[in-house]
């Protein structure tokens, strides 16, 4: 099925729509005309898919200017709720295209309902928002098309696990035996993928400072720009009811933002045969408190519960699972391979944001685990047990002429096994024993998009004018290390390869009267990919190096006055 670029991240919100007023319940507000020049220089659009302009708002923030789009619990409803003032009753979410191609390996990140095979892949997304009287409607569906070209999986040496015969044929094999499973096929079954979407779509009712709706968007929890470890648009979007916070209350320490939610996660099509296991439930709840003092500072935490369900029927009353305990359901040997499903499993995480205007820096982290310790001595012995993290900055600095400036952002995230593990047994993050899809949403993991297991490192330097923007971007993946560190263990095999994924390219932005454009290109270099070598341990032609060109369009027509000016 077809797998879509969200746009959780809801950075380019409304063509030429007018004027946003600062989110949060602060003493100060910026005046209707400055808050209305500063969401046309920052944004210009309302957007259901592009981080663009999540990425010039967020910029704008460095440089000290008032939060508008909440930044660290991101949704697209949550975005129009804030950032257009009550009395408009309605504005128009220009079209906007999106178009992945890959030329020789499936690479997808943070693509939300389009997962980017091999091959051509093109998302469009859409529609509008209205309001009535306590109610505000966001349509925004979406539509999807996947090549899924084929592409060559295993080399003639390659060894791996055998797939059981209740698990498809396109699963990977190397979460599918042992204590780790979770639903991530490596391919999407054969042939081309279409689908359609209720996509960013939502609907809520606002009372007083609070909000109850129900929606198919996604959630971005935390402060990270490439990952964040909870929820963000890695996965389809998922059904789910939620309550928040209308806009940040505010209480003696600072500004207080909730969370909470509960939905259905779906099984992808190639997971396993049977039906009666294809929903699960998801309870999750977030808060942040963005500090008086000290100034700058925003800091959170998060916690999401998965469980086995029997159906859609269940769903609403899973509600309160984010308040119980899921005991330690991965903390068995590994040399027991037994699954266990029927239960709950989680992920929790702490994060901050610490903003220093006066330095043009930012400043981020999230820290994570899967279980929580069994007392104060066990986490004072090993605090990094189950854990994973990110960390970031941002950096800006004025150009040359007063309306230009250069951006410098790098974030390093670890999703793989701490040394801990060779004290007692520890799980891979987003699988699990007990809800065997693990912490996925149709195939796709809903937290980093590095993935379970896995590490990835990001560089973007970038010089940005109102009207357009160029760089290069650079990174680093490794995948799935962990169940190619405890193979000997597992499978009785030991794979001296580790496969990395490194990637540079340039990326380029306009905005004209025709609309906005972005421009992504990134040269890869994918060595053994999924462990393969020619033979034994891979030295000089043994080497397996898959070579794979990502290029990525995005165009949405507007007009905005910020595109005007700029001209």
């Amino acid at each position: 099925m077809m797998y879509l670029r969200l746009a959780m991240t809801g950075s380019l919100l409304l063509a030429g729509v007018g004027t946003a007023t600062p989110a949060g319940a602060q003493d100060t507000a910026a005046p209707d005309s400055v808050a209305q020049e500063r969401w046309d220089e920052t944004q210009g659009v309302l957007s259901t898919i592009s981080p663009f302009g999540l990425d010039r708002e967020r910029l704008a923030q460095m440089a000290g200017k008032p939060e508008t789009v909440p930044m660290m619990l991101r949704s697209l409803s949550a975005i129009v709720s804030r950032t257009q003032p009550p009395e408009r009753l309605f504005g128009a979410l220009p079209p906007e295209l999106h178009l992945v191609n890959n030329s020789a390996l499936p690479w997808s990140i943070n693509d939300g309902d389009l997962w980017a095979g091999r091959g051509t892949s093109v998302r469009a997304g859409g529609g509008f928002f209205a309001r009535f009287g306590r109610l505000q409607v966001v349509v925004a569906p979406e539509l999807t098309y996947v090549a899924n070209d084929s592409f060559e999986l295993r080399k003639p040496y390659i060894e791996s696990p055998g797939i059981p015969p209740d698990r498809s044929r396109w699963a990977f094999p190397w979460y599918l035996v042992g204590p780790y499973s979770i639903d991530m096929p490596t391919r999407f079954g054969e042939g081309s993928i279409s689908r359609i979407s209720f996509g960013q779509s939502s609907a809520l009712v606002g009372f007083s400072k609070y909000q109850f709706g129900v929606a198919n968007e996604n959630e971005w929890w935390g402060p990270g720009i490439s990952n964040a470890l909870i929820l963000s648009n890695n996965a389809p979007g998922f059904p789910h009811f939620f309550l928040r916070t209308a806009r940040p209350l505010n209480i003696p320490l600072g500004d207080l933002d909730v969370r909470w939610l509960v939905g259905g996660l779906a099984e992808s099509f190639h997971f396993d045969p049977d039906s009666s296991n294809d929903i699960r439930s998801l309870s999750a709840a977030a808060v942040t408190l963005r500090l008086k003092r000290p100034a700058g500072l925003t800091i959170g935490a998060a916690r999401s519960v998965w469980a086995t369900s029997t159906g859609w029927g269940e769903i609403p009353l899973r509600w309160f699972d984010v308040l119980k305990s899921t005991g330690r359901p991965n903390n068995r040997a590994l040399n027991d391979s037994s699954l266990y499903p029927g239960g709950r499993d989680q992920v929790y995480s702490l994060f901050a944001r610490w903003l220093f205007p006066e330095a043009g820096l930012e400043v981020f982290t999230e820290w994570g685990r899967t279980e929580f310790p069994t007392s104060l001595h066990d986490f004072l012995v090993a605090p990094n047990h189950t854990q994973a993290y990110t960390i970031g900055l941002q950096w800006r600095r004025p150009g040359w002429t007063g309306d230009d400036l250069w951006r410098l952002h790098a974030e390093n995230t670890m999703v793989e096994q701490g040394p801990t593990f060779r004290d007692r047994p520890l799980g891979v993050w987003y699988t699990s024993r007990t809800v065997i899809q693990g912490y996925t949403n149709r195939g796709q993991p809903l937290g980093a998009a590095v993935g379970p297991g896995s590490s990835g490192q990001n560089l973007k330097l970038e010089y940005m004018r109102p009207a357009w923007s160029f760089g290069l971007e650079a990174g680093r993946m490794r995948y799935n290390e962990d169940v190619r560190s405890i193979s000997p263990i597992l499978f009785h095999k030991r794979w001296c390869t580790h496969d990395i994924y490194l990637y540079w390219g340039p990326r380029a932005t306009v905005r004209s009267r025709f609309g906005f454009a972005a421009f992504d290109f990134t040269l890869a270099n994918r060595y053994h990919p999924w462990f393969q070598v020619q033979s034994g341990c891979p030295r000089g032609d043994a080497m397996v190096d898959i070579r794979n060109n990502t290029l990525r369009l995005t165009f949405a027509p507007f007009m905005s006055k910020g595109a005007r000016r700029a001209r």
